[in-house]
């Protein structure tokens, strides 16, 4: 579980967040929506420590682990196979099962799992870097478009693998089909603000809309009272 409590985030003049608050509770699966340039891989680089903010904290329990997809592509093994069962947890170092099942459903065939990591195309070693993630244990997840590079069938395991998952995950992905198959929750950035509903992206955004719509016609009727109210004081 993790709270985030009055986050405030600046890039020079731009602002990110603020006073912003989230809390991600045991078991959810939280979709992280918003505009590109809004703050949402920001806010997965702040849980983790990368970046830091203005203002405000993020608290997360004591021995609570978090896996990152990062962007970064570094492989150490002389095979796929082993450099995947590198980031099995201790206890399972001896299971490589668990890494060739994870593999397979990432659309690795057992030909390729003893080639290089360095002879693969770009979009499998990216796909080897999300099958690294999801062997190892975590409390939480945290998968900025982790669909990327994935056909059709790989994408159809990786949503059924999150569902399955007991931990809890922030997912960010710009295919809403793919989210709403995931999530049991969407938060979206919105004026600095993170509002968190139950449900998908459509239950978010028309909640959205009709805030946006409420808020306009606050706005019209406070600018017909005024116009209202010097009205008289023109005229006289």
């Amino acid at each position: 579980m993790i709270t985030i409590n009055n986050l405030s985030k600046y890039f020079g003049a731009q602002t990110l967040f603020e006073n912003a608050n989230l809390k991600v509770n045991k078991g959810e699966r939280l979709g992280l929506v918003g505009r590109n340039g809004h703050g949402k891989s920001t806010l997965l680089k702040m849980i983790t420590g990368e970046e830091h903010c203005a203002d405000g904290e993020i608290v997360i329990p004591r021995n609570y682990k978090i896996g990152f997809l990062k962007q970064t592509l570094v492989f150490s093994q002389k095979n796929v196979l082993e450099e995947c069962a590198l980031s099995l947890p201790e206890e399972e170092k001896d299971s490589t099962w668990k890494a060739e099942k994870i593999l397979s459903g990432l659309g690795f065939t057992e030909s390729m799992f003893l080639q290089k990591p360095e002879e693969l195309s770009g979009g499998f070693q990216v796909r080897l870097n999300l099958a690294k993630l999801l062997v190892q244990k975590q409390n939480m997840l945290l998968l900025d478009e982790p669909n990327n590079y994935l056909d059709i069938t790989s994408v159809r395991w990786l949503s059924d693998f999150l569902r399955a998952y007991t931990g809890e995950i922030i997912l960010i992905t710009h295919d809403r089909s793919f989210m709403n198959s995931v999530v049991t929750h969407i938060a979206g950035i919105h004026r600095y603000k993170i509002k968190k509903i139950s449900g998908d992206t459509t239950k978010y955004y028309d909640s959205i809309s009709n805030e946006e719509e409420i808020k306009e016609k606050t706005r019209a009727n406070k600018e017909k009272k005024i116009k209202q109210t010097k009205a008289p004081i023109k005229k006289f």
